[in-house]
């Protein structure tokens, strides 16, 4: 079989217009016009025209490169390459397939029984997670309902558990000023659950008192139930000033005690304040400035 690209000196890969440029100039060297005569110039000259038939038919030429590429890779050389080849020296031995042991019935059932255990652990997980997002209470938007939501008690999933006890503290009816002494002794002495009842009756006389409802939010803030701390701060404080400082107290306490989302709903509910008292005319305490510097360190 001949070789067309060798003929006309060309590699495999190429082009239209080089297989043309080829042509031309193959052509010019050998056409009988100038070689009048010349046998050896006859037979280039019909190569080369069967080359140019061959090579200008793009089809023509894609099949010409296939029986190439078949005819090399069953050459003789390319066989005896093979054959010398140290991967098909030698003889290879038969060995027949190991006998296999007889299938019992629980190769056929333990897949039945695995996948029902695990469809049923998936549904089991499923329905525990779609029972606590529904039954698990949504934040509200204001930052302090926030932080009072995420401290009230979820819903138990065992209605039946003990309850906690109710808290059966009672306390002697004194004067106001007996109240509030007996409350800052016992804040004193760490004592915050009966310091809080001291100050919650002191309240109830003499309401209003900030110092008071400051040192009662603060006991609570130590005996852990920041619910109630914000409960009292937003139902027993006064004055939008007060609540500027008291709210920013609260949120350097929760960066302090390592709940920083917490300080962060603190420092908002103090700056809102802040510029509820600007847009009226009102000078907010310096603490609505701290807030503000607080929450732009946070990324």
């Amino acid at each position: 079989m001949v070789d067309y690209f060798e003929v006309l000196g060309l590699k495999r890969t190429a082009s239209d217009r080089e297989i043309k440029e080829a042509y031309r100039r193959l052509a010019k060297k050998y056409h009988p016009d100038p070689h009048p005569g010349d046998p050896g110039a006859e037979r280039h000259m019909q190569e080369i025209n069967e080359a140019k038939a061959v090579l200008f038919d793009p089809v023509k030429r894609e099949e010409h490169r296939a029986m190439l590429r078949a005819r090399e890779t069953l050459s003789f050389e390319r066989l005896e390459e093979l054959r010398r080849n140290s991967r098909f020296q030698g003889t290879t031995i038969y060995r027949p397939p190991q006998p296999r042991r007889p299938r019992s019935i629980w190769d056929k059932r333990w897949k039945k029984y695995f996948y029902g255990a695990t469809i049923l652990i998936i549904l089991s997980t499923a329905g525990l997670i779609s029972y606590g997002l529904l039954t698990q209470p949504k934040l509200p938007s204001d930052p302090i309902a926030a932080i009072i939501a995420r401290y009230r008690p979820a819903p138990s999933l065992f209605p039946d558990s003990i309850p906690e006890p109710p808290d059966t503290l009672t306390f002697p009816e004194d004067t106001p000023p007996k109240l509030r002494r007996m409350g800052d002794i016992l804040f004193g002495l760490h004592e915050y659950r009966s310091a809080a009842k001291y100050y919650e009756m002191y309240l109830k006389k003499v309401p209003g008192n900030d110092t008071v409802i400051g040192a009662l939010s603060m006991a609570y803030f130590k005996e852990g139930q920041f619910a109630k701390t914000l409960e009292v701060l937003s139902r027993e404080m006064h004055g939008d000033s007060n609540l500027v400082v008291a709210y920013y107290n609260l949120g350097e306490l929760f960066k302090n005690e390592g709940k920083p989302f917490d300080a962060q709903d603190a420092f908002r509910e103090s700056t809102h304040i802040a510029d509820s008292m600007i847009s009226v005319g009102r000078h907010p305490p310096e603490q609505a400035g701290r807030a503000q510097a607080e929450l732009n360190k946070i990324p």
